[in-house]
C-alpha cells in the first residue's frame, strides 16, 4: 500500500489537495475522483489531477501540506 498526495486544478483555476491510500495508481486516481465529488457539491469540473507525492503506507509517514 502506497500513501498518495494528489494535487487537483478546477476548471475555475481553483485548486485542492487529496490524499489516499492504495496499492495502484489507477485506484488512487478512481478514490481521488470520489473524494473530490462528495466533496464539492455542485462537482466542479477537474483541469487536471496529478500524483505529486507516493510514499510507503507505514507507520509514523506523514505529510505537510503547506497552502
Amino acid at each position: 500500500m502506497f500513501i498518495y498526495r494528489l494535487e487537483v486544478t478546477f476548471e475555475d483555476e481553483s485548486a485542492a489537495a487529496v490524499v489516499v491510500i492504495h496499492d495502484s495508481e489507477e485506484k488512487a486516481f478512481r478514490s481521488a475522483q470520489n473524494q473530490i465529488e462528495r466533496h464539492f457539491i455542485p462537482v466542479k469540473p477537474i483541469k487536471e489531477l496529478a500524483i505529486v507525492e507516493k510514499k510507503p503506507a507505514e507507520a509514523g509517514r506523514s505529510y505537510v501540506i503547506e497552502s
